[in-house]
């Protein structure tokens, strides 16, 4: 049922108002219930308003037929009429017509229950209620008895006339007492060979079985009329929003939307010069597709209209301003449009002035940013240790170690033996020593010195067993730190501090909306802060496409916006690099809107409700607002080239490491020119080379000579278990050197201070 109304036959104007609106809401099958005085009267006043031709069908109680069986005033010739009781004229059933039937069908009900008692069943029938009791209502126990078989008797009777041939029909009852069975007659009006329409009987429905025979439909077809709406033609406003409302270009020869995907749609006018460069205007027409296209064209298929789409000329959504409404709900109130089918939310403003349908979609507001690319921090490389891991690893560790390496090979007696000077072919020093710890333990492929003694060769074991640990956990945990994360601003919600105090983030928070869209006057009414502060700062946006590309281009840090819409660009981003982030807020949904009392919002409702039940709602959704990018693939992990921000680390070590180098080359260069000198007054002895032998050997060259001299002393004490022809051969190498002459630069003396 799509309208019902009541009619006061006795005012013709009421008669009329209330036709005209059944006549608007398309219905075709009209139930009429009214006496044959009064129906005559809406008979005559529904001729005039075209309604009781083919396209209609009307079904009287039997209160329009009466006993009448030929009638003169107005009606519709095919009509039905559906009988109950026929004695009386009148709506309800008067007094005379149900006396003489229950007095008829009464005792025998009664008797028949008697009938079902036990034979020897004795059943007192007096009764001991009066009508003068005063304990509340009378109250028969044994009458309960009775009734309770009375309903599980039955009698045969005639619910008509006795001549109507109906005297075959059993009375039986349900367990409430309620009759199990009726006889309905079905009359057909029908137009005889002398132009008179007579009621005649078509059928009759009992037992739950329809039995019908030829019926005369209205304008004397052989079937009924439809039933449904005649095809009305209605304007839709709209607006562009992706992927709710997408518009592309026809296609130049066939002026179609391309393989016929969408529908066309009148974009607004253009400006063009004719042969006779004349300037004229003419409509630019766009092919418009997306979510409300498709929900609009099953709509018009299930109801059965056409429609025209254009654009609202503004270009705004609507907002109520000291002149009025702007934008759609304006051409609404104006009637310039009978339907707007977008993305148009559901506010209590709006439905102040206009009707909406069933919301198809539920949506909020949401934010979107930009995701940026994770740039690794100029020490990620430490971060695999925490910093004073670090600290005991380079200030005690490789000291401990490089300073015991050369204690153990200073006191050994087969090295230093605590003597200024290695052996001659042995080159040691305490720097050597460092250089041998840091060498093992970042396993670098150079040349070291290794020590001569045994227990300063196992400390150097030891330190590089350690290493290779330090090295293995360092690689192992290196990896996960170089690993680029994905940056965006994870802000909670519209009630984000980043939002509310944007002034006191260093730099300022930038944040916008659509210009005079329902989010912006959301936040103009619930929100005052952020909006002074987006419109102080001009962060307004036409569309929703500008406001995109703003974040994008880092024009704006976050815009705030539909959360379904916002979805949607989120998820058909080429590169995935945005990302809506934070709770819903003022949560509604998007509806069709309509003119106040629009005889369509009904209808639309009712296919509404069953696109809900049958899934066709969440196919819509699924096909248009699903994207490629969702948000797990934001926290996975891509493989991708490291740029050289991601690598800064790496070259910021080397930098520092040329930059090291290039100051102790200084030092050398003044050690050489102003230290050398004044170092050699202050250790003539030469105990420096135990630091560094290269320092050592540049204070004096008489410390080679000396050393080789102390050193074929010791070899000689030492070997005193060699055999000798050992012996005879070290003193054919090793000549004496007589202690008061000067050392001469021989070959193998140049040799020896070439290796030193």
């Amino acid at each position: 049922m799509i309208h019902h109304c009541h009619l006061d036959t006795r005012n013709n104007t009421d008669i009329d108002l209330k036709l005209a609106e059944v006549k608007k809401n398309q219905a075709k099958i009209i139930l009429l219930y009214a006496n044959a005085a009064q129906a005559g009267a809406i008979f005559a006043h529904a001729e005039k308003h075209d309604m009781i031709g083919e396209k209609y069908l009307w079904i009287g109680t039997q209160s329009v037929k009466g006993t009448q069986t030929t009638v003169k005033a107005p009606a519709q010739a095919g009509m039905l009429c559906v009988n109950f009781h026929t004695v009386s004229n009148a709506m309800f059933a008067p007094r005379d017509d149900i006396l003489p039937l229950i007095i008829q069908l009464a005792p025998k009900l009664f008797g028949a229950a008697l009938l079902q008692l036990r034979p020897n069943e004795q059943f007192p029938l007096k009764s001991n209620v009066s009508c003068k009791s005063e304990d509340g209502d009378p109250y028969w126990e044994n009458g309960k008895y009775i009734y309770e078989h009375m309903k599980a008797a039955f009698v045969k009777g005639n619910p008509f006339h006795v001549d109507d041939g109906h005297d075959s029909f059993f009375y039986t009852f349900e367990k409430t007492g309620r009759l199990r069975n009726s006889i309905l007659q079905i009359s057909n009006l029908r137009t005889n060979s002398k132009g008179e329409k007579t009621w005649e009987k078509v059928g009759i429905f009992t037992n739950n079985e329809l039995k019908m025979a030829d019926v005369q439909w209205p304008g004397e077809k052989a079937n009924p009329p439809q039933g449904a709406a005649d095809k009305f033609h209605v304007k839709v406003v709209t607006l562009h929003e992706p992927p709710f409302i997408t518009v592309s270009d026809v296609d130049p020869d066939t002026q179609k939307c391309p393989g016929n995907q969408g529908s066309i749609c009148d974009w607004g006018d253009v400006e063009y010069t004719d042969d006779a460069g004349i300037k004229k205007n003419r409509t630019l027409l766009k092919c418009c597709s997306g979510y409300c296209v498709d929900l609009l064209n099953k709509l018009a298929n299930d109801i059965g209209f056409t429609y025209t789409l254009y654009k609202v000329r503004d270009e705004k959504w609507g907002l109520k301003t000291e002149n009025g409404w702007n934008g759609l709900i304006a051409d609404l109130m104006h009637n310039k449009a009978d339907m707007c089918v977008t993305s148009l939310k559901l506010n209590s403003e709006r439905a102040r002035d206009i009707d909406f349908s069933l919301p198809f979609l539920d949506t909020g507001i949401s934010i979107i940013v930009k995701i940026r690319s994770g740039v690794l921090s100029p020490t990620a490389f430490l971060e695999p240790f925490e910093y004073s891991t670090w600290v005991i690893i380079l200030f005690v560790c490789i000291h401990v170690a490089a300073i015991s390496i050369f204690i153990f090979e200073w006191v050994s007696p087969y090295s230093f033996n605590m003597q200024k000077y290695p052996p001659p072919e042995h080159k040691f020093s305490l720097f050597r020593s460092y250089w041998l710890v840091w060498a093992t333990l970042f396993s670098a492929s150079v040349s070291t010195d290794v020590p001569k003694s045994t227990v300063s060769r196992l400390m150097a074991l030891v330190w590089a067993a350690f290493g290779l640990t330090f090295l293995a956990v360092y690689t192992a945990n290196l990896a996960a730190f170089m690993i680029t994360r994905v940056q965006y601003y994870d802000l909670s919600g519209i009630h984000d501090p980043m939002l509310n105090f944007p002034q006191d983030q260093k730099p300022p928070f930038r944040f916008g909306t659509v210009d005079g869209g329902n989010t912006h006057e959301t936040m103009k009414r619930n929100w005052h802060k952020m909006h002074e502060y987006v419109k102080h700062n001009k962060f307004f946006r036409m569309n929703i496409s500008s406001g995109i590309d703003a974040v994008k281009n880092e024009e704006l840090d976050a815009f705030i916006y539909d959360a379904v819409v916002l979805d949607y660009w989120a998820g058909k981003d080429a590169n995935c690099a945005l990302m809506t982030v934070g709770k819903w807020a003022s949560m509604t949904g998007y509806g069709i809107g309509f003119p106040k009392n629009s005889p369509h919002t009904s209808i639309v409702n009712h296919y509404m409700l069953q696109y809900q039940q049958k899934g066709d709602l969440e196919r819509l959704q699924n096909f248009w607002l699903t994207g490629a990018c969702t948000p797990d693939s934001h926290s996975q992990t891509q493989s991708a080239p490291l740029g050289i921000e991601n690598f800064l680390s790496a070259f910021v070590l080397l930098a520092g490491g040329i930059i090291v180098s290039v100051i102790v080359l200084g030092f050398e260069h003044i050690y050489c020119m102003h230290l050398r000198k004044p170092l050699q007054k202050i250790d003539p002895d030469g105990w420096c080379g135990i630091i560094s032998m290269a320092m050592g050997k540049s204070l004096t060259f008489t410390e080679a000579v000396d050393r080789v001299q102390e050193w074929r002393s010791r070899t000689q004490s030492l070997a005193s278990t060699n055999s000798p022809q050992l012996k005879r051969r070290r003193s054919a190498n090793l000549k004496p050197i007589e202690d008061d002459a000067a050392p001469r630069r021989s070959p193998r003396f140049l040799q020896v201070e070439t290796n030193l």
